[in-house]
């Protein structure tokens, strides 16, 4: 994985195993707590297609302001890497944003510009 932030295996672990359990994309954000440790906190995916797009509430973004986003493209998605529509996502939510790659088995991180 290409990122400024090293992650710990236990997370990548887990974030793998949610989307590999998945048939529709995981979102939400990896957060940060005082202590230098880091969580996944999920996010119900809004998107009225969730097997192909994540969606996620102004509201919770609004929480999670330090953070990175993170989504997953299941077993089914076809692309490799993010989509336009993941690199859309970036630009409103101005965040760091990890990906996994079910089909490829690759994290995928893009530093917000």
């Amino acid at each position: 994985m290409t990122t400024n932030y090293q992650l710990k295996d236990n997370i990548l672990s887990a974030l793998k195993k949610k989307s590999l359990d998945s048939d529709k994309e995981i979102c939400g954000f990896i957060k940060f707590s005082n202590d230098c440790d880091e969580y996944f906190e999920e996010c119900e995916n809004l998107h009225p297609d969730p097997f192909n797009y994540f969606l996620i509430s102004p509201r919770q973004y609004i929480q999670n302001q330090n953070s990175i986003l993170f989504h997953s493209h299941p077993k089914h998605c076809k692309s490799y890497g993010f989509s336009d529509w993941d690199l859309e996502n970036q630009k409103y939510f101005t965040l760091d944003m990890l990906l996994y790659s079910v089909n490829d088995d690759k994290f995928y991180f893009k530093k917000y510009d």
